[in-house]
């Protein structure tokens, strides 16, 4: 139940039933933290007070008594009234932060750069502010006292209002509904600023509406920004943001599959990820467990098992998946769907897991039939990722500490990047979207990089066939170790690394 802290002209609301009284967007912003936050912004950017104000701090509060109170998450990140407004606010931190090692637009003159620069700085703020905001309207209910139900598009709460989730809800709608909001939080002025320069206004369109692949650095910087936010509100490091967490195991590996199942898997159908029946959820098995793996260690939970036989165990310990004989959780099931027929080996989750006793998906209309055990867990070789073989696991070196549970964000932020060092350049090169050329200062890099190739270059070609093999050695072992120390992320969306049925792709 959500639940105001101040009213429109910041004394405490008053309720009835549940309802809660809308407030002014500049009453929201007033909390220490997003006081804070917003103080932040204006320290990293290079406008005059008024332009801040018009262009910056004015789309923030639009946004804010756009969205209220409500949570960003139903059960996931920032799932707590008014987590929506803190999750944008915490991302054009981070987001801003990430933008200063880039000299944007990429490749222009220095002149230009130095022109256009706060406007590029500026189309990170919106991308925050703008890459989740549809959910207000495809996601939630919005409530008010006399009954009806009122949609944003139609302008601010106007009245007493609350929410609930929709059920049956497509999870990824809201990115293609962004922009029908994007008058009321940007304002026109801000989209002729936008449009001043046509190719980030194409990339910031691109990014808030989830074609992430053409969005450049715009969206590289939003998704980053977005993975450091979540990080930070599940316990995770920001740091590492890809340690200890602030609860238990048990409740990181449910919510991981709660929102895993709600939000990325695909259900009932032929390729997908799982199969909900009347008597439980059946996952693909280890794809899922793989999956949940990879999503946590993206989140900076590093406490999970890295062995999936541990994985599997820590499971079945807390009752997350139900065991088909005495210690083993790989069940064997054929699933026919009209003329489609396929067996896999699966994992059994109670629903109620992963949507309590109310709001299940409707049953898969085929049928599943139990064929007894299937395939032992997935086991190590010990030729294989022996890094992960009876060694405890040592816990990952933070770049700097930062408490999950401190309101100084400002500290937060200054942590999460304490150096550029080439482990970044590196990665900011590989992540550089198709068509986006790489920022202007990076020619002493090649330089450098050019140098260190021609002192290293093999001084005959039959030195270079001798030592071919050590190479593809060197490499294999080099891989073996990443994936085994999670150096190396697997199987998320911007990974170098991905794995099918046991065949690693790069």
């Amino acid at each position: 139940m959500l639940r105001p802290l101040f009213s429109r002209s910041g004394q405490k609301a008053k309720l009835s039933d549940g309802f809660t009284v809308p407030l002014s967007g500049r009453a929201l912003l007033e909390t220490p933290r997003r006081q804070r936050m917003v103080k932040m912004l204006w320290d990293m950017t290079s406008l005059t007070q008024f332009v801040f104000d018009e262009y910056l701090l004015a789309p923030i509060r639009r946004y804010a008594e756009l969205v209220q109170l409500l949570p960003a998450s139903e059960s996931h990140h920032h799932a707590y009234p008014g987590g929506m407004l803190d999750h944008a606010l915490e991302m054009a931190c981070y987001g801003l932060r990430l933008r200063q090692r880039h000299l944007l637009p990429s490749g222009a003159k220095p002149e230009d750069q130095s022109s256009a620069g706060e406007l590029w700085s500026a189309a990170v703020i919106y991308g925050a502010l703008m890459h989740d905001v549809a959910k207000t309207l495809v996601d939630i209910e919005i409530h008010l006292e006399d009954g009806n139900e009122w949609r944003l598009w139609h302008g601010a709460i106007p009245a007493p209002y609350r929410v609930r989730y929709r059920s049956g809800r497509e999870y990824h709608l809201h990115t293609a509904v962004n922009p029908l909001l994007g008058e009321q939080v940007l304002g026109a002025k801000v989209l002729d600023w936008m449009m001043t320069q046509p190719k980030l206004f194409s990339l910031f369109m691109y990014t808030i509406t989830g074609h992430t692949e053409q969005g450049g650095i715009i969206a590289e910087l939003i998704h980053q920004a977005d993975r450091a936010s979540v990080a930070k509100a599940l316990g995770g490091d920001p740091v590492q943001a890809l340690s200890a967490p602030m609860e238990s195991i048990q409740r990181k590996l449910a919510e991981g599959l709660r929102y895993l199942v709600r939000e990325q898997f695909k259900l009932n159908q032929k390729g997908g990820t799982g199969w909900l029946t009347e008597e439980a959820l059946w996952l693909v098995s280890p794809k899922a467990v793989n999956e949940l793996k990879t999503h946590l260690y993206a989140q900076g939970i590093k406490s999970i098992p890295g062995d999936l036989n541990r994985l599997y165990g820590e499971l079945q310990a807390h009752g997350l998946i139900e065991e088909v004989s005495e210690g083993k959780s790989v069940w064997k099931c054929d699933i026919v769907d009209g003329e489609w027929k396929q067996s896999f080996n699966m994992i059994k989750v109670p629903s109620t897991l992963i949507w309590g006793v109310e709001g299940k998906p409707e049953s898969f209309r085929g049928k599943l039939t139990i064929k007894g055990e299937g395939a032992p867990e997935p086991k190590m070789q010990p030729e294989e990722l022996s890094t992960t073989s009876n060694e405890p696991e040592a816990p990952a070196k933070p770049l700097s500490k930062v408490s999950p549970s401190s309101d100084t964000l400002d500290d937060d932020v200054m942590a999460l990047f304490p150096e550029i060092s080439a482990e970044d350049m590196q990665e900011s090169e590989k992540v550089q979207i198709a068509g986006t050329p790489e920022p202007a200062n990076s020619s002493e890099l090649d330089a450098s990089v050019s140098a260190k190739n021609d002192d290293s270059r093999p001084k005959s070609s039959t030195q270079d066939v001798n030592n071919n093999s050590d190479l593809g050695k060197r490499f294999w072992q080099w891989l073996k170790m990443g994936v085994a120390d999670h150096s190396i992320v697997i199987n998320d969306t911007k990974a170098p690394i991905h794995t099918v049925e046991g065949t690693y792709f790069g």
